[in-house]
């Protein structure tokens, strides 16, 4: 399998699953799967935020990573778990960073 193929089929999948969600009358369940569902997006974006804090050494390294996991977790508590909020606030931390940091 060449990695084209491989990208085009996760590319289908995802934008297949997604289509498919947006096109049925589908509601979010009650309970604790509800609220699973409605942090989720929050806990994704810091867990991909911050999965590049470490060096190869495994030591913390001051990265336009860290300011945008700072700025996720400050837009969380801004904006009370709006994910526009979060990740419009740890995309300006990433970019500011990464301008003054070179």
């Amino acid at each position: 399998m060449t990695d084209l193929f491989l990208v085009l089929g996760v590319a289908a999948i995802t934008y297949g699953s997604r289509v498919a969600l947006m096109t049925t009358r589908w509601t979010v369940p009650g309970g604790w799967i509800g609220r699973f569902l409605d942090v989720f997006p929050l806990a994704l974006f810091i867990a991909i935020a911050t999965s590049g804090l470490l060096a190869p050494d495994g030591t913390p390294a001051v990265t336009p990573g860290l300011a945008a996991a700072a700025g996720g977790v400050l837009g969380a508590v801004l904006f009370k778990r709006s994910l526009v909020g979060v990740l419009a606030i740890g995309a300006a931390a990433f970019y500011l960073t990464r301008y003054l940091v070179g």
